[in-house]
């Protein structure tokens, strides 16, 4: 799957058909029914830049997330490393969270960092599933291994750019979306 997951990515010429085209192929890859992307605007924050299935209330609690913050996807930022949680309602880190998700009904996660070529965390992928649930060894390498291509793609297209003005710009996308 990671050949045919890389050359749709790499056919994509803009930064929003990448980020859609990773979500969409990392929710498949796991059988996840949510998922969102952050990228890094910083050394010390993610922002929250594509998502599927989640609510306004969710998209606003997810909009910035501190490195150093419980959620997932900051401990993933942080350690460099993916975290998987099989069942949230036993993560007590995740307590400011778990309203939020039984609201749109998530029960498990997994949150991966984007690893640039050059050592830097460019991001975070998260899929979401209704139900307990841990990704299998081979899922989970492929999406380490994806992440390398996801991170140099995001370098490719937004080198030089104001990431929190991206972040801002698809963040608005992103709610003017959900209220249609």
């Amino acid at each position: 799957m990671l050949p045919q997951m890389t050359g749709r990515l790499l056919g994509q010429n803009t930064l929003a058909g990448g980020l859609r085209t990773i979500l969409n192929d990392v929710i498949a890859l796991h059988g996840a029914e949510f998922g969102n992307i952050q990228l890094a605007i910083d050394d010390a924050t993610l922002a929250l830049v594509e998502h599927r299935g989640f609510d306004r209330p969710s998209l606003y609690s997810l909009r910035r997330v501190a490195k150093g913050g419980s959620a997932a996807s900051a401990r993933a930022f942080a350690s460099r490393k993916p975290v998987i949680i099989p069942d949230l309602s036993k993560d007590p880190a995740l307590a400011p969270y778990h309203h939020l998700a039984r609201g749109i009904g998530i029960r498990a996660m997994q949150a991966t960092p984007f690893i640039a070529a050059r050592g830097k965390c460019v991001g975070v992928v998260s899929t979401h599933f209704a139900n307990v649930h841990t990704p299998t060894e081979i899922e989970m390498e492929t999406l380490q291994q994806y992440g390398f291509v996801a991170a140099d793609f995001i370098i490719s297209k937004t080198h030089g750019a104001d990431l929190a003005a991206i972040a801002d710009a698809c963040f608005q996308q992103l709610i003017a979306d959900a209220a249609a």
